[in-house]
């Protein structure tokens, strides 16, 4: 079924890491700091969710794309990176603020729908930081960032009072090594609001906040409650994140030094984080994750805990969470949240930005703590893909990988608009989802104008042996420049037990019957065809019916299966195990010619579906 292995490790490495693992996790353990027991770790070099399960209805939405042939397409900005990532809910919004050509900002107001091209604003100069928010027990926002020349510079701040009303830029705190002789920022001390003023000092005054300051700084042991530089063995310390425990207690994070395999772990012995009373952190190597990728802690709306982190060794890819009753013990196996990535589109950024392009959902933020409670009860999250688009995932709590009911959507509860209840999504700004209405009737939209990415929505039922899976699909084109609509039935593990296609290039309903991809039926674009499906995992067989004739009896399984558990239908080429990056003389990505044009509207509807277990 599903590897216990970790990602990237055979034969007696995986001997060699699970030892190593035990030491550690005995270690951590003596230490008293959070551990994983879960036991499932996947396999990352083999596809890109590990063949995992998915957490059951994450709605993963791209905030802004990369577009630096056709700015205005995207935020108005010509940058191909995009990293460093962070969000707040404040009045009433999300705010999302990333590195790119300088710290740029971008809103919602219910976190799944994102207009870069007008609600966008370059805020802020300087280069990449992890902190980027602060909320005021007074309500006031503060924007953050740090501009320096190495490790000499000032943290910035600036207050937001809405989109695009901003204030002064200042310096909230000049780092004790000084200040980069090309800057002079005025303190903050000199502003004449009061209010702004007392917000800063707030900030300063919290050491717990002011942590994630340190790596700018790089030591400023007058400041700093935790000053990990001087900690023998540790040698990279940065992302540092928290969340408390039940008495309130402290566990801090920090993501490792690159090829360490390890994160770093504290518990605070009392409430507050002051010197004295944080341990020393300890290195940790159960989670599995990959360690300078950034990982995230997180109590959970539902009162349980999450950790969240790249589920491999080597690679910054899947995105997946495991979750805890008390914060100690994660002993729920890993599900997926973001596990689709599209292939990198541009070249490597290191000259220009100082960063190298890795592959991958990473450098995931969620809301700090105070830093907003969005209404409902969603994990909220955000991360980087590719390092070239930033995303956020809305995470159903309690996070589950299965269900036991039989699904019948019809969507006629649903609200028009991008969230599609207990369905996972994987939604671009050029290839949106969404819940779509004519007249009375509501129904799934699939768009697509990405040449570089697809809109695909995934649905999970009981896992069965014995499986009837009914939909209805409508197709609004039929043309060589359209996007095929693909439809797989697929097991625990992401084995495509049946795979069907619109194929809009000959206006065909496409069936694989074992290794053969035959047409099937010609489809009218513009009118509801009604499919339906048998799949038998014991004997590894399907049926089709299309319009109540049966087209296929007894076709063979694409791929070895025993049962299914979720059906996926998307606008392009199944990509989960395609590694490909486009590379150059040099190994190097090159862009990918013509990424930023945008392609004819591909448009694909389903509605009524039932997914029922036999």
């Amino acid at each position: 079924m599903i590897t216990l292995r970790p990602a990237g490790f055979l034969g007696s490495c995986a001997t060699s890491w699970i030892v190593a693992s035990l030491v550690l996790v005995a270690q951590a353990v003596e230490a008293q700091v959070p551990t994983y027991t879960g036991g499932v770790y996947g396999n990352a070099g083999v596809a890109h969710d590990s063949r995992l399960r998915w957490a059951v209805g994450v709605q993963n939405v791209q905030v802004v794309r990369s577009a630096p042939d056709n700015p205005r397409q995207t935020d108005g900005d010509s940058t191909f990176f995009r990293h460093h990532v962070d969000m707040v809910y404040w009045n009433g919004r999300f705010w999302s603020m990333h590195y790119g050509a300088s710290k740029q900002l971008n809103w919602s107001t219910n976190g799944l729908d994102w207009n870069p091209s007008v609600s966008a604003s370059a805020l802020m100069p300087g280069g990449p930081t992890r902190m980027s928010f602060y909320v005021a027990s007074n309500g006031r926002l503060l924007a953050l960032g740090w501009d320096g020349v190495g490790h000499r510079g000032d943290w910035l701040v600036r207050e937001i009072s809405g989109p695009n009303s901003y204030g002064t830029v200042y310096s909230i705190k000049t780092n004790y090594l000084g200040r980069d002789p090309n800057n002079n920022w005025p303190s903050y001390t000199i502003s004449t609001s009061s209010g702004f003023r007392s917000a800063c000092a707030e900030l300063r005054n919290k050491p717990l906040y002011c942590q994630q300051w340190q790596e700018d700084d790089e030591e400023d042991p007058a400041f700093y409650t935790v000053n990990l530089n001087t900690i023998p063995g540790i040698t990279e310390w940065k992302a540092f994140n928290w969340y408390r425990l039940a008495d309130n207690r402290i566990v801090g994070a920090w993501k490792g030094a690159s090829g360490s395999k390890k994160i770093y772990l504290a518990v605070s012995t009392g409430t507050n984080w002051i010197p004295g009373g944080v341990p020393t952190p300890v290195t940790d190597a159960s989670f599995g994750f990959k360690d300078n990728a950034k990982t995230w802690g997180a109590r959970t709306e539902d009162g349980r805990y999450a950790m969240i982190g790249c589920l491999d060794l080597t690679r910054r890819w899947p995105l997946a969470v495991t979750t805890s009753a008390d914060g100690w013990t994660f002993d729920t196996p890993y599900l997926i949240i973001a596990g689709d990535m599209p292939m990198q589109r541009y070249e490597e950024s290191r000259t220009v930005y100082g960063d190298a392009k890795n592959t991958g959902p990473q450098y995931v933020r969620g809301l700090t703590p105070g830093n907003g409670d969005p209404p409902g009860t969603d994990l909220w999250l955000t991360y980087s893909m590719n390092k070239e688009d930033i995303w956020v995932a809305s995470v159903p709590t309690p996070v589950i990988g299965q269900v036991t009911n039989d699904v019948r959507d019809d969507f006629q509860s649903h609200a028009v608009g991008r969230r599609i209840a207990g369905w996972n999504t994987y939604s671009p700004q050029w290839a949106p989802v969404a819940i779509a209405a004519e007249g009375t009737n509501r129904f799934v939209r699939l768009e697509d104008r990405d040449p570089c990415d697809y809109a695909s929505v995934m649905r999970v039922f009981p896992q069965s042996s014995l499986a009837r899976v009914v939909f209805q699909v409508r197709a609004h084109q039929t043309n060589a420049s359209s996007a095929p609509l693909e439809i797989d039935v697929v097991s625990v593990n992401g084995s495509r037990a049946v795979a069907l296609a619109l194929n809009p290039t000959n206006g065909q309903l496409t069936a694989w019957n074992g290794g053969s991809n035959q047409n099937v039926r010609a489809y009218t674009t513009h009118r509801w065809i009604s499919v339906e499906l048998i799949v038998d995992g014991p004997r590894r067989v399907y049926d089709l019916t299309v319009d109540g004739v049966n087209l296929l009896k007894d076709a063979a399984f694409l791929e070895t299966a025993s049962g299914v558990e979720r059906i996926v239908f998307r606008t392009g080429a199944f990509r989960l195990r395609d590694f490909t990056r486009r590379l150059d003389d040099d190994g190097l990505p090159n862009r990918i010619p013509a990424a930023d044009v945008m392609q004819p509207t591909t448009r694909y509807d389903l509605d009524n579906i039932s997914l029922i277990s036999l």
